[in-house]
């Protein structure tokens, strides 16, 4: 009995302390994409689900062919519900080394630490090549992972889909 007492209080201690720690899923996104487009209900379901369980979520559009009017669009066309901003100065993207669109970013602000990057997903598996569905839901399963006080087991995956545009950044212009 003594040690079941025990397990419950260091379980409670390691989850109690995950769940304290501030965490963001940053979302970097193209209203053009196809990709994009077409995680757009799994983008949808997923900020439902985590939000309500204190989890951050940003989407960010960091390419300067993603304007104001085209965002509104995919917005309203996907009705994403999720914050979203521009990022065309590639500061965000820079700072996690993102590159492809769709990633996602599963960030420990707390601890100033990337805890995944990554596909969304594994419904593509090259640019323009899907399978009929995904069977593994990497965001789903890192978010889950900390949800439960755990660290994720996935850490990284391959991203597919468009590249952000380093040469567009608005200091070039």
């Amino acid at each position: 009995m003594r040690y079941i007492a025990t397990f419950i209080i260091i379980t409670f201690c390691i989850t109690r302390s995950f769940s304290n720690d501030s965490i963001t899923v940053y979302l970097f996104l193209l209203d053009e994409c196809r990709i994009c487009q077409e995680l757009a209900p799994e983008i949808n379901a997923i900020h439902q689900e985590y939000s309500k369980k204190n989890i951050g979520f940003l989407g960010l559009f960091p390419n300067f062919a993603s304007k104001s009017i085209g965002i509104e669009k995919f917005k309203k066309k996907y009705t994403i519900t999720l914050p979203t901003k521009t990022d065309y100065y590639k500061k965000v993207a820079q700072k996690f080394n993102a590159e492809i669109l769709p990633t996602a970013v599963v960030y420990n602000e707390t601890k100033q630490k990337i805890e995944y990057i990554g596909a969304i997903n594994d419904l593509f598996y090259k640019p323009g090549k899907r399978k009929a569905q995904a069977t593994n839901h990497y965001l789903r399963d890192v978010l889950n992972d900390l949800t439960f006080g755990r660290s994720p087991v996935i850490k990284s995956t391959q991203a597919i889909g468009c590249f952000i545009n380093f040469n567009d950044n608005l200091s070039n212009l």
